[in-house]
């Protein structure tokens, strides 16, 4: 990706970020999720995004180590996000799913053991989810 109307030489500045995932699928996933994103100053910065395996890997070049700086602190700012979310989202394909039957027996220890929810109580101690009629 060229910048438009920028010589090649004038973005001498780079920096070159590695970026784990769980596997190649998840790597992807977030490369396109990342490259929606583009760069607010596209004549002073220039982003290219391949994989390599699980790896993501980033470059960044632009005009001065202060532009490169600023746009690796915003690129790596949505790429914790992106992280995140797949980490809430993406599970690790090395770790086993619990089975409904698994959930089902820990949600009815919780509520032998007095941790589970009751509902929301309302005014005059009547609770939705509680089974009582609200008039």
């Amino acid at each position: 990706m060229n910048t438009a109307g920028t010589p090649p030489d004038a973005l001498g500045h780079v920096a070159t970020l590695r970026i784990p995932f769980l596997n190649p699928e998840h790597a992807a996933t977030a490369k396109r999720a990342l490259d929606v994103d583009r760069e607010v100053n596209m004549e002073l910065v220039e982003r290219q995004t391949w994989l390599e395996g699980n790896m993501l890997v980033v470059t960044i070049r632009a005009a001065t180590i202060r532009i490169v700086r600023l746009a690796t602190n915003a690129f790596l700012s949505s790429a914790d996000l992106v992280l995140r979310t797949m980490a809430e989202f993406a599970p690790d394909p090395d770790e086993p799913e619990e089975t409904d039957a698994e959930l089902e027996a820990a949600a009815e220890e919780a509520r032998r053991a007095g941790g589970g929810m009751k509902g929301i109580e309302l005014k005059g101690g009547v609770g939705a989810g509680g089974g009582e009629e609200v008039k």
